[in-house]
């Protein structure tokens, strides 16, 4: 009699076991997904029901409805989640069903990808609360669920950068790119972050392939240029400019720059006209302006050494001709650095040639001036 009470009892705890699952499922389907979430917490610890696969299939669902409940009831005051990580739950219990019953792969997919947008909500509730790192999680899990989606590798790509975590920023940003981003920004950050990992070679390539998109996008052309003169690329830089200015002849930027890659490879009379054809188009910009001061300034400070380097006889003879051109350079650069000084009056670059210029042209009331000026800049 007491072995057969005892077999009884072990069939009756057994069948118990097993109406856990669907027991869960029930509370579920009647609005009880606290009480569902209990039970089928409880069905996955016993061994036999965590090897069905419709075990796990109910688990995912309710965790499923547990993240659509805390993501529509986040706003209601003192309300607490059931599970903070619902989504990520659900995921690995529905991969667990598919693992135990292969003939369900297809109706589980289905669950599964119903399961994106939660995690794309569950990412933007953890990112406005703050919580970047779980939103990057939640934002990759996203892009898991659904490769194509461009918001979910936007937001995973700035979820790691806010959360310094580059390469998998960088990662997130270059999958928006291949699936066709219209926002030339995604290549700028893409291109700074290869910068930043030492990787020239592969930013510039980021670069190519933008401006091949976006041909008129200025940031991408100065970026390419900037990255082209840091890396020794002058001719290459110069070439790209040139070709530019032919679709845009009116281009500062491009017409300043060409003057500066002139200016850097010691072609001055070249770096002179595109710095001036720039001016040309806008009077006004500073770089232009500076450079060409510069320009004309150096060239003065180099016959004044030579004035200064000459023994009593050579000065007696070529003196006063080189003091003369010295000065017509100055002249030259002054309205340059006047048109600096107009817009900026704390630049030191420009505060102390001017100040030289003026008091080499006898203009002491001037330099005094400018002196006042950087003694307050100072």
């Amino acid at each position: 009699m007491k072995k057969a009470l005892l077999v009884l009892v072990l069939q009756f705890a057994t069948v118990g076991a097993f109406a856990q699952a669907a027991a869960a499922f029930a509370s579920l389907q009647s609005g009880k997904t606290d009480v569902a979430k209990q039970q089928i917490d409880k069905a996955i610890t016993n061994e036999k029901q965590a090897g069905k696969a419709n075990t796990w299939v109910y688990r995912g669902d309710i965790y499923a409805k547990i993240a659509e409940e805390d993501i529509a009831k986040s706003q209601v005051p003192n309300y607490q989640p059931l599970d903070t990580n619902a989504v990520q739950v659900a995921y690995e219990a529905y991969k667990k069903a598919m693992e135990l019953d292969s003939k369900k792969s297809e109706e589980v997919q289905k669950k599964i990808a119903a399961l994106q947008p939660l995690a794309v909500n569950a990412g933007g509730k953890a990112y406005n609360e703050k919580k970047i790192a779980s939103a990057a999680h939640y934002f990759d899990l996203a892009r898991a669920l659904n490769p194509k989606d461009t918001v979910a590798a936007l937001y995973s790509g700035v979820a790691h950068q806010q959360n310094g975590n580059y390469a998998k920023a960088r990662e997130s940003f270059e999958a928006l790119i291949d699936l066709g981003t219209n926002d030339p920004s995604i290549y700028n950050v893409v291109h700074s972050i290869y910068r930043q990992e030492k990787n020239p070679d592969k930013a510039l390539e980021v670069l190519k392939k933008g401006i091949a998109k976006f041909p008129n996008n200025r940031d991408l052309k100065q970026n390419e240029f900037n990255l082209y003169i840091e890396t020794g690329k002058s001719e290459e830089a110069k070439n790209n400019l040139l070709e530019a200015v032919k679709s845009e002849p009116n281009n500062v930027e491009y017409l300043k720059n060409l003057g500066i890659l002139y200016d850097q490879t010691g072609d001055k009379a070249k770096a002179q006209e595109f710095y001036e054809k720039a001016l040309a188009v806008d009077g006004n910009n500073y770089d232009a302006n500076f450079n060409l001061a510069v320009l004309h300034y150096n060239r003065g400070a180099e016959l004044s050494k030579k004035v200064r380097d000459m023994d009593l006889k050579t000065y007696q003879k070529d003196g006063k001709k080189l003091e003369g051109e010295m000065k017509s350079h100055f002249n030259k650069a002054l309205p340059y650095f006047e048109k600096n000084f107009n817009q900026r009056k704390d630049d030191m670059q420009v505060l102390e040639p001017l100040k030289q210029i003026y008091t080499l042209l006898d203009r002491k009331a001037d330099a005094d001036k400018v002196a006042k000026v950087i003694e307050m800049v100072k």
